[in-house]
């Protein structure tokens, strides 16, 4: 297009007006370059993991910390007493096989770290480190340990003849700094087991950045496995308790389950030992056999699944014949039992579990001296089930103190503003603004999947369990007495829920159920099917009338609880379903799921109505009064509106740390997150304003 000509004004008025014209002009211009310089302005140096995952305190320790734009670091500084840090090199660095960037970083700072006399001993469970750059200062917080708590792993070790030996301090735990370096790598441990020992072991990875998808397992002196993990509850880190079935070299063996590896695979893994426990004169079957039943026979040979045409779900139907014709359990004769063959069998089609690892030789033996010993029964009757006659297992003690923060996976406020948080076979009674411990409520299996308050405040519900052995409720005073134990199972229960009233609860389990018992008596009134996976939320409708769930089957359902009919099936968000909860009209629902968003819907035909992407897993969803709070794997939580789901603020723990629950206490006017790196965070619910951050240890 041919310019206009600008003919220019004689007159005072229109070059007046032409000045005007070019000074807008001018500061307009101005603004755009500001625009473009804001837009264009660096991004913060980020870190994603550091190597080694733990510092142990004694000689210098050299620190490798990867991440996005470290090349511009000029300085590192240790904000602890004690520790010196020097900065020795940063720039560039190569990322592993079918890692992008933003994963596994493309830039290294090094720095060393040296110990004076001005560290306190025992030196503090953490120390902060400080990454200086012309952009950005970034605090790093590494784990210390004491020297002889610590050791490093040892090249090579790849094989039980290869394999590094570890000496356990008397009473203490033990944590061993290594890495999977290569593709196909294996890191394989000795130390000595004795009979009846109890051991704790756990794998630190993926939850503090590692890329390592750690598989643990442990294996006896002649290389039979004796137990394995892979995934935890709302982790990739694995852990495992065992008692030694015998005395001698016990192997420990860590790998990746994708069999990846590099320098940014490491890994800390920790082995606690605790008492020994002494052997059982004679074999109960309620207290012995029936509990290894019920964890490793009965989801293959139940009511709802029988294969082989046989049970195991109690002991009329174990000592019958299945398909076969084969008695499965016969008094005094281990070779006609044929259940007892299948389990010693060392024909991988023909042992059982099929799908699952084999028995561990102490499960094993107990089962034979059973069988020698006549099939001897001290329960209730041979046709009652096996799960109603089982007692509620005394747990372990927590110990005095945790050698490897757990994800803080399950939290909840009282009604005097105090914080219950789920640690390790116990829950803490927490002060919010300081992290002070007031109590501990023990007598709990490993881990917390979730408590939830009673409506009247005076009690709770904790689910829990272990992963394919265990899974329960158990409800609790506040002050720490047991009430009940309800739901008892082979696997873990993921979730559980008070009705309004508080006369019932509905519990939320691996068995793809969802059970609802009467809250004073603890008797089950129904239990409802309709998934087919996990069960991983549950939630009440305001009048006790529904039941809402979300599976691991990427579907949302709510169902009638009187009848169990299944009222409405959502299926939109195409990822495994952690979080629900009724609409406070009760006719719309909320469900938040690892599709990273959260879904707001009809219940009269699931009709969608409107979604929020959140930028990460989403974990959980709580109500706060007229606002609803959902965690994100992307390191914040998120306050939105009820009434018209509109967001409101978030709440930033700082690091884009991952957030894997969350509670809320509208009368103390609070909020804390639970992190997959075992803190808890605290503010404001109604400003945003971060009031505490503190590790969850006793």
């Amino acid at each position: 297009m041919a310019r206009r000509p600008v003919v220019a004004s004689q007159g005072g008025v229109g070059a007046c007006r032409w000045t005007i014209v070019a000074f807008m002009a001018f500061m307009a211009c101005l603004g755009l370059a500001a625009g473009l310089r804001a837009e264009e302005a660096p991004k913060p140096p980020q870190t994603l993991l550091t190597v080694p995952l733990s510092v142990i305190v004694g000689a210098p320790v050299k620190v490798r910390a990867r991440g996005l734009r470290l090349e511009g670091v000029t300085e590192v500084r240790s904000t602890t007493a004690g520790v010196t840090a020097t900065l020795l090199s940063q720039g560039k660095v190569g990322l592993p096989t079918g890692f992008p960037a933003e994963k596994a970083g493309d830039t290294q700072v090094e720095f060393e770290l040296c110990f004076t006399a001005d560290l306190t001993v025992p030196p503090p469970p953490d120390m902060a480190v400080l990454l200086v750059a012309p952009h950005g200062e970034i605090p790093l917080r590494l784990p210390l340990l004491a020297s002889d708590r610590g050791l490093v792993e040892v090249e090579p070790n790849p094989g039980f003849d290869k394999a590094q030996v570890l000496s356990l301090p008397a009473g203490a735990p033990l944590s061993i700094l290594g890495a999977i370096e290569r593709p196909q790598d294996v890191d394989v441990f000795r130390l000595a087991g004795k009979a009846g020992e109890h051991l704790r072991v756990s794998v630190t990875a993926h939850s503090l950045g590692s890329l390592l998808d750690p598989l643990l397992t442990l294996h006896d002196s002649d290389g039979a496995p004796i137990a394995t993990a892979d995934d935890g509850e709302g982790s990739r880190d694995p852990q495992l308790g065992i008692t030694v079935p015998r005395t001698g070299p016990i192997f420990l063996v860590v790998q990746d389950a994708n069999e990846a590896g590099s320098e940014a695979h490491p890994y800390r893994v920790t082995v606690e030992p605790s008492a020994p426990v002494e052997p059982v004169a004679a074999v109960s079957f309620i207290h012995d056999i029936a509990p290894i039943l019920q964890r490793r026979c009965v989801a293959c040979h139940g009511e709802n699944k029988a294969e082989g045409g046989w049970r195991a779900d109690s002991l009329a139907a174990l000592i019958k014949a299945g398909a076969s014709g084969a008695d499965g359990f016969m008094a005094g004769n281990r070779g006609a039992s044929e259940a007892f063959g299948r389990i010693t069998s060392t024909d991988a089609d023909l042992r059982m579990p099929l799908d699952g690892e084999p028995l561990s030789n102490l499960e094993i033996d107990t089962i034979a001296r059973w069988i020698d010993a006549g099939l001897p029964f001290d329960g209730v009757s041979a046709d009652t089930l096996l799960v109603d006659q089982i007692p509620p297992p005394i747990h372990p003690a927590a110990p005095s103190t945790y050698a490897t923060l757990p994800p803080v996976t399950a939290l909840a406020f009282t009604p005097s503003g105090d914080l219950l948080v789920g640690g390790w076979r116990e829950v803490l009674v927490v002060d919010p603004a300081s992290g002070g411990v007031r109590s501990r409520i023990g007598n709990l299996p490993e881990r917390s999947s979730r408590i939830a308050l009673h409506p009247l405040g005076d009690r709770f519900a904790v689910a829990g369990g272990m992963p394919g052995r265990l899974g329960e409720v158990r409800l609790f005073t506040l002050a720490g007495e047991l009430l009940g134990v309800l739901a008892p199972g082979a696997d873990i229960v993921h979730d559980v829920a008070w009705s309004a009233d508080g006369s019932r609860l509905a519990v939320a389990s691996s068995d793809a159920t969802v059970r609802v018992f009467d809250a004073k008596t603890g008797k089950l009134i129904r239990s409802i099917d309709g998934h087919r996976d996990w069960v991983l939320a549950v939630a009440w409708s305001p009048d006790g009338s529904r039941i809402a769930t979300g599976s691991r089957d990427r579907t949302a359902k709510v169902f009638d609880s009187t009848s169990g009919a299944l009222l409405a099936t959502y299926s939109r968000h195409d990822a495994p379903v952690r979080g629900i909860l009724f609409h406070p009209e009760g006719e719309e629902m909320l469900s938040v799921s690892d599709a990273q968003k959260w879904d707001r819907w009809k219940i009269a035909a699931a009709a969608h109505v409107r979604d929020t992407h959140l930028g990460g897993e989403v974990f959980q969803v709580v109500a706060a009064g007229e606002f609803f709070v959902a965690p994100s794997a992307n390191g914040k939580a998120h306050l939105f509106k009820l009434q018209d789901g509109e967001k409101v603020r978030e709440y930033d723990p700082g690091a884009g740390r991952r957030l894997i629950s969350v509670a809320a206490s509208v009368p103390a006017d609070l909020v804390a997150a639970g992190t997959q790196d075992g803190r808890v965070v605290v503010w404001k619910l109604s400003t945003g304003e971060r009031l505490a951050d503190f590790p969850l240890q006793p």
